[in-house]
């Protein structure tokens, strides 16, 4: 991560777009550190009883992450050639961030809980899947986009080729099936 950060604080300075190569990787970083606290939040949720008071402080927490990302993820300088990418990305982490407002306010209306789950069956909690369902589909085509510049490792040494068409991405999203 901190490879990441110094990347994109050397390109920041410079006052220069990030290359493909910085911004996947910085993107990279960017999914990885959300995904890992979700995953720690989720546990310390299921952890414990249920309660309405957990499930406020649950959502809080949740909401947090997801704003920190979307916040991260705008203040990017994407390369042109994913400029459309990124924006799309904005907007479908802004939809996502939304649907959780809509379901932390959902949770903040029981009186009680009897399952830690027990809002994913609402109306919030089915628009919050789909849009969920779109966000995993960009992210497996996004994969599926920075892998195909593998094919770009010929090209590497071709002095006449522009530096751009030899950059090869390898990143990896950890993005659901």
């Amino acid at each position: 991560m901190t490879v990441a950060c110094l990347a994109l604080a050397v390109a920041a300075c410079g006052g220069g777009r990030l290359t493909l190569s910085e911004y996947a990787s910085e993107v990279e970083s960017l999914v990885a550190d959300m995904e890992s606290r979700f995953t720690s939040i989720d546990a310390d949720w299921e952890a414990q009883a249920p309660t309405v008071e957990g499930a406020r402080d649950y959502w809080d927490r949740r909401l947090e992450i997801r704003e920190d990302f979307l916040a991260r993820v705008g203040e990017l300088s994407p390369p042109e050639e994913v400029e459309s990418q990124h924006e799309t990305a904005l907007d479908l982490f802004g939809r996502i961030t939304v649907a959780d407002e809509a379901l932390a306010a959902r949770a903040a209306i029981y009186e009680t809980l009897t399952d830690h789950w027990e809002w994913v069956g609402t109306p919030e909690g089915h628009a919050a899947e789909a849009v969920l369902a779109e966000v995993y589909s960009f992210c497996r085509a996004s994969q599926e986009e920075y892998d195909a510049t593998a094919d770009r490792e010929a090209l590497e040494d071709v002095p006449w080729v522009p530096p751009e068409m030899q950059q090869v991405v390898k990143v990896a999203f950890g993005c659901p099936p």
